[in-house]
């Protein structure tokens, strides 16, 4: 028996796979099980785990597990009946866990043995395993659990749970496509599964395009589905919980908007939208902060493409009821590229920094007065240009 069972799903992500157990395999915590839940996959997973398993002094730790397909949720629920472990973790097949993953985690278990589950932050790479940023996300996690009802901050790599609490909790809901870890969460937050979340990097998040996440109708559908199920208990809900419904719902609006914009299907992101603010006309008020602040953070992800045009294409096709926000655009857009400006200074990328630099000033021509982006305009000019004497 380990003390730890990682359980990773795997559905035809066998280019990345092996990459997923190496990380696993170079934790500074050794005492683990890999289990690999082979979900009816056509491509190359079961030589990757074979050969993955040739390679290792220690393969009696790697087991592998075939199924015809079934869902994340069933492969998930695989894993579990087959792992000893008093700690369970997951790793999509995808993404990689940072060396100190399990250290990080089992200690802050152990540490306090009335928590049942305790969740880390992630850094996304691409697809390459390049890093696309250093900002771990999120940046805060909900002080309340009952907060978790506004939107999933934990991506499933980054946490682990006792087991105790996950038998309490039962199965990964089979019904649900996607979703299905969000609404673990709320069930043992229900249950009242004391969380803890720690605010260090564990888990590297991999952004590709063919990820499910890209998929916006099964995720809106799924995220509604999963309000839904928590909502069907109605008064016997606490009182914190009931009062955050239309919040919640609004919320989930939002998300839907994201994925709507995403594939260009305006009318219903400008629908999507409406009905979040119909549902919290708060976002609607004093210029809308929160709104402004999600779109910068839509245009943050790297499946969107070119950050700016992005968020020109959400100002440029608001509802009408957010219309005064068009006449924030270029100022924002200007914001937007000067972090961007700062942003790839401090990486080294002179040129790119450069590009944000102009585009702030195309924006919003008075940024031309901000010593700071003059200083890296020169700077970057100076860094490309001079000489490379050998």
């Amino acid at each position: 028996m380990s003390t730890v069972s990682l359980i990773i799903p795997a559905y035809n992500q066998g280019q990345y796979l092996a990459a997923a157990i190496q990380s696993v395999f170079n934790q500074s915590y050794q005492d683990f099980e890999i289990i690999v839940v082979d979900d009816g996959s056509t491509d190359e997973t079961r030589a990757v785990v074979a050969q993955s398993r040739e390679e290792r002094l220690h393969r009696d730790r790697l087991h592998y597990l075939y199924q015809q397909n079934q869902g994340l949720s069933a492969a998930r629920n695989s894993g579990i009946r087959r792992a000893t472990g008093s700690y369970i973790a997951f790793l999509d097949a995808d993404d990689l866990l940072l060396p100190d993953h399990f250290l990080t985690l089992t200690n802050e278990l152990a540490k306090e043995p009335e928590v049942g589950f305790v969740a880390g932050q992630a850094l996304p790479i691409d697809e390459s395993g390049n890093y696309l940023s250093h900002q771990a996300s999120p940046a805060e996690f909900p002080a309340q659990s009952c907060q978790l009802l506004l939107g999933n901050p934990v991506a499933v790599g980054t946490m682990m749970l006792r087991r105790s609490w996950l038998e309490k909790a039962e199965a990964f809901d089979e019904s649900l496509r996607a979703c299905e870890d969000w609404d673990m969460w709320l069930r043992l937050a229900r249950l009242g599964c004391p969380m803890r979340w720690i605010k260090v990097p564990v888990f590297l998040y991999r952004f590709h395009l063919q990820q499910m996440t890209r998929n916006g109708e099964r995720m809106r559908a799924a995220t509604f589905a999963v309000l839904n199920k928590t909502f069907e208990e109605g008064a016997a809900l606490p009182a914190q919980w009931l009062e955050l419904r239309d919040r919640a719902y609004s919320r989930a609006f939002l998300g839907a908007a994201a994925h709507a914009y995403s594939a260009a299907e305006v009318e219903l992101a400008k629908s999507y939208l409406s009905e979040a603010v119909h549902l919290d006309p708060e976002l609607g008020k004093h210029n809308a902060p929160e709104l402004v602040s999600r779109f910068s953070r839509w245009a943050e992800d790297p499946r969107n493409g070119d950050r700016l045009r992005f968020l020109e294409h959400i100002y440029n096709n608001l509802p009408l009821e957010l219309a005064p926000l068009h006449k924030r655009q270029r100022q924002e857009l200007a914001r937007v590229a000067m972090r961007m400006a700062f942003e790839a200074y401090q990486r080294g990328e002179f040129e790119r920094a450069r590009t944000a630099i102009l585009s702030s000033f195309r924006y919003q021509p008075r940024t031309l007065w901000n010593r700071g982006l003059i200083s890296i305009l020169l700077q970057s000019y100076l860094n490309t240009f001079t000489p490379r004497w050998t």
